[in-house]
């Protein structure tokens, strides 16, 4: 478990949950900043520059970018709990890189000129909108397969909660990939030839999308949460053995003969004998002064 404890410093963490953390802060912003309010706030104050300055959709620009560095740093998030070593900073670069090539395609397309409810429905073949979904897809393609391939090389050699992170990261991973073939028929293939597909699955292609990354995220919390459950119940299984012994504990104490530790104090009720489950020390001393009673 100790793969999965605490974190350290952010340029040396010492825990998948590092990585999954950002990917959830991220996966929280990208939620928040699609808010209609964020949105009507954000083209309201550019309603009030003049001139080329307006720019427009910045929420819905920051919600994409959001969810794809989200997306990108399941890889190593996964890499760790299966134990794979790679360089710290790489998940920074690659997240910078995104940053700089999604920011630049949206300055220079016209995604950014007018106020657009949904993006997708704006696109018009132009290289700067091409590049921008393409990128988008692709990277959310990549991570998606490289955190499959992780988990497809470890899997056998990992049981109880590593496996169950391994599982949950691979689910997410591919509704990422999902999420990812949605961009590609939402954008290019509806543009191309908008007969193909009914007019429902375009109408709903916003929600399928919230619906897919809101998927990514419940699957990712639960994967963070898997270490904290494991020990929630490890720590109620000792709460259990020391509420039904403590007593047994106390008159193993007044025996002539006994071997016991004077620096532990018998818990005698209930909230003390929470505190003392925090850890097995307790409980695994307890046991033994009642076997030498």
């Amino acid at each position: 478990m100790k793969l999965l404890s605490r974190s350290g410093p952010g340029s040396s963490p010492t825990s998948g949950g590092h990585w999954i953390g950002i990917a959830l802060v991220l996966f929280v912003c990208a939620r928040f900043l699609h808010l209609p309010v964020i949105e009507n706030f954000f083209d309201g104050l550019s309603q009030e520059v003049d001139g080329s300055g307006r720019w427009y959709n910045v929420p819905y620009f920051l919600t994409i970018t959001s969810t794809t560095l989200a997306l990108g740093y399941c890889v190593p998030a996964t890499a760790w709990v299966v134990g794979y070593g790679f360089n710290p900073r790489v998940p920074h670069w690659f997240a910078a890189m995104t940053g700089g090539v999604l920011f630049g395609a949206f300055a220079t397309s016209n995604l950014r000129n007018r106020p657009i409810s949904y993006l997708p429905d704006a696109f018009d073949s132009s290289l700067s909108q091409s590049i921008f979904w393409a990128y988008v897809a692709l990277a959310i393609a990549v991570v998606g397969v490289a955190a499959i391939a992780l988990i497809g090389r470890a899997s056998s050699e990992f049981v109880g909660a590593i496996r169950a992170m391994m599982v949950l990261i691979g689910l997410a991973s591919v509704t990422a990939i999902l999420f990812s073939i949605h961009i590609v028929l939402r954008v290019f293939v509806v543009h191309m030839a908008p007969n193909v597909f009914p007019s429902s699955y375009v109408e709903g292609s916003s929600l399928i999308a919230v619906s897919l990354t809101t998927l990514v995220t419940v699957l990712l919390v639960a994967a963070l949460m898997v270490p904290q459950v494991i020990r929630l119940v490890d720590r109620v299984q000792r709460y259990r053995l020391l509420t039904a012994l403590s007593d047994s504990w106390l008159r193993s104490r007044s025996a002539q003969h006994r071997n016991h530790f004077d620096d532990i104090r018998v818990p005698v009720n209930l909230a003390q004998c929470w505190r003392a489950s925090a850890t097995p020390v307790v409980t695994h001393r307890m046991m033994f002064e009642i076997s030498q009673h």
